[in-house]
């Protein structure tokens, strides 16, 4: 016969319990300081009737001892391990822990059973709090893990969860804009953009800025949707230049698949920037290694991570939510016919 299990309570629970806010139990949990006995009465009275039971990881973190937190990825493995801006996201990360004593465990979630497990892990306790990445809505994993009363950061900005959820981001309307600007400013007259998935923010704020500046010159049906990949870069520039010519300048909302467009114009014969001006995003090392070297948006990865640790470890010890914007740099290089 199959047991049934209760869900263990968390913070979360309490605080619905005890009518405060989840800084206000976490306050209590860690000391009572800045809490008002009326309020440590009310989560005392919570904590009985939700059976809460303190994790011994936060609670060792809060005592300033070493914890471990987990970076989850929303992507499957051949994703994960061929985009380099995850390679470079997680090592950030994993450096600003290593400053304050902590680990870190990588957890990847790209189809259900891999979500299935990650969101069962982070409920055992093992982990104090995880940092999300590339988080769809496919299975819910962010919902779930907020449901458990888990403290998280997102790196981006999670769109429909915006308001239950920590995050810090580039700025993607400023990296949008300026890639516009700059492309405009090389002569453009006939724009293309390979926007990221429609429910990212490469496929919403990066296009949305971009689209506002650009104007006539970026017409609606030059625009496609990709999926981070070379081979959407490839794919879809191809579809852009047969659909209209007279594109002579590409928007690409990640390195890689600028890297793509790079290949195919090399292969139609097209000369980049002579004939066509080609961006990239992020500051990735595919916008070094690509021929010729991309022009694209920096993302300042190193910043980026420390916001992340910061931002997570306050939402552990109190409980406070908080949304960070990092401002992002144009990086010109030979692909638009310039070099920084």
């Amino acid at each position: 016969m199959a047991r049934s299990h209760r869900p263990k309570a968390t913070i979360a629970d309490v605080a619905q319990a005890a009518g405060v806010s989840r800084g206000t139990v976490s306050r209590y949990l860690n000391g009572g300081r800045w809490v008002s006995e009326e309020s440590a009465k009310a989560v005392r009275e919570a904590v009985d009737k939700t059976g809460y039971v303190a994790s011994s990881t936060a609670r060792a973190l809060r005592t300033g001892r070493s914890g471990t937190v987990a970076f989850l990825v929303d992507e499957e493995p051949a994703a994960f391990f061929g985009d380099p801006t995850f390679e470079t996201l997680v090592a950030s990360v994993s450096d600003a822990l290593a400053a304050q004593d902590m680990s870190m465990v990588v957890l990847l979630a790209g189809n259900a059973e891999q979500a299935r497990r990650a969101v069962e892990f982070l409920g055992s306790g093992a982990v104090a709090g995880v940092v999300t990445a590339s988080v769809h809505s496919t299975h819910g994993t962010l919902e779930k893990i907020l449901d458990q009363g888990m403290p998280v950061v997102n790196c981006g900005y999670p769109r429909t969860m915006a308001d239950r959820v920590s995050y810090v981001m580039g700025d993607e309307a400023m990296g949008g804009r300026v890639m516009a600007e700059h492309l405009r400013g090389c002569g453009a007259t006939r724009m293309g953009v390979i926007a990221g998935p429609a429910e990212s923010p490469g496929g919403t704020l990066r296009l949305d800025a971009f689209r506002q500046v650009a104007g006539e010159l970026l017409p609606e049906s030059s625009i496609r949707f990709g999926d981070y990949t070379r081979e959407a870069g490839r794919r879809l520039t191809a579809e852009l230049l047969d659909h209209d010519p007279r594109i002579d300048a590409l928007f690409a909302a990640s390195d890689v698949m600028a890297a793509g467009a790079l290949e195919t114009a090399q292969e139609r014969g097209i000369d980049v920037p002579g004939r066509l001006l080609v961006g990239g995003f992020d500051d990735s090392t595919a916008a070094t290694a690509a021929q010729p070297p991309l022009t694209t948006i920096r993302q300042p990865f190193d910043r980026i991570a420390a916001e992340l640790v910061s931002v997570l470890l306050r939402e552990i010890t109190d409980g406070y939510r908080a949304a960070v914007t990092v401002p992002v740099e144009l990086v010109e290089r030979e692909s638009t016919g310039t070099v920084s």
